[in-house]
């Protein structure tokens, strides 16, 4: 009488309808977009991606920020930084910290038109 069962388990079912969904999505995630043609490396995800301004393919947005850093070098200084501000545009801001080295506010201090408007 113990440990026999009697009933039907359907949770089971469910979990293994679940793992063969989120196997079928987990194979077309890994189909790649485009290859970066900053780093070389496949782009997988729309959403870590921006168009390039020169190619207009997608690229890996860290790659992105890499290379405009390693382009306004001679701009950024201890607290000036590049930021996404949104829209395909990054800018240049000035981080105002306080005493306590906490970012307080910032001020854009030059936009970077990056992705090419349609």
């Amino acid at each position: 009488m113990f440990g026999s069962k009697k009933f039907n388990n359907n949770r089971n079912n469910f979990e293994r309808k679940n793992d063969d969904n989120n196997q079928n999505n987990n194979e077309e995630n890994l189909k790649p977009i485009s290859i970066c043609s900053i780093c070389n490396s496949p782009v997988k995800s729309i959403y870590t991606s921006i168009k390039h301004r020169d190619t207009n393919e997608y690229v890996h947005f860290d790659c992105v920020i890499r290379e405009l850093i390693k382009e306004y070098r001679h701009k950024l200084g201890r607290n000036l930084k590049i930021y996404y501000i949104g829209a395909g545009d990054f800018a240049i801001v000035r981080e105002v910290l306080d005493k306590m080295g906490y970012l307080k506010t910032f001020e854009v201090v030059e936009r970077i038109e990056y992705e090419k408007k349609d």
